[in-house]
């Protein structure tokens, strides 16, 4: 099980699919995530609260994958999305729509697990702009001008 800092990630999976999930699932317990499984993106969408990465199947029958994130952006959740998919095309369909990271059918564990992590970690970086003042500071030379 991995050592997961400042804690263990909440991750939300969703998919038509319970073998799918279920097995999904497990994976992710067996590395310390605390899992959230869910077969209907409409019902995910209500779930989505303290949630850090949602592994989404690009296609369901109630609502793509795609089409889940656009949804969630749009009520104004801030998790980090990982479309899974067999579908050719899906992945610039994901990344149009959002989404973080993405994963082809058949998924190794390893790889989820990967994608998981640079995705936990991910909503941790500070955004690029932090500690760079957007005007100079009064009385504090500009990086520029050297005296």
């Amino acid at each position: 099980m991995r050592t997961w800092r400042p804690r263990p990630p909440v991750v939300l999976v969703v998919d038509d699919d319970p073998d799918i999930l279920r097995l999904l699932g497990m994976c992710l317990e067996a590395e310390g995530c605390e899992v959230r499984e869910t077969m209907s993106p409409a019902a995910a969408l209500e779930r989505l609260d303290r949630v850090d990465v949602v592994v989404v199947d690009q296609r369901m029958p109630e609502m793509s994958g795609t089409d889940f994130i656009e949804a969630a952006r749009s009520h104004g959740y801030d998790c980090r999305f990982l479309v899974i998919s067999g579908k050719r095309g899906a992945r610039a369909e994901a990344a149009q729509a959002g989404a973080e990271g993405f994963l082809a059918k058949p998924i190794g564990m390893r790889d989820l697990i990967g994608e998981v992590e640079r995705l936990f970690y991910l909503g941790f970086a500070p955004p690029s702009h932090v500690g760079v003042p957007k005007a100079p500071i009064s009385g504090v030379p500009s990086p520029k001008s050297s005296s």
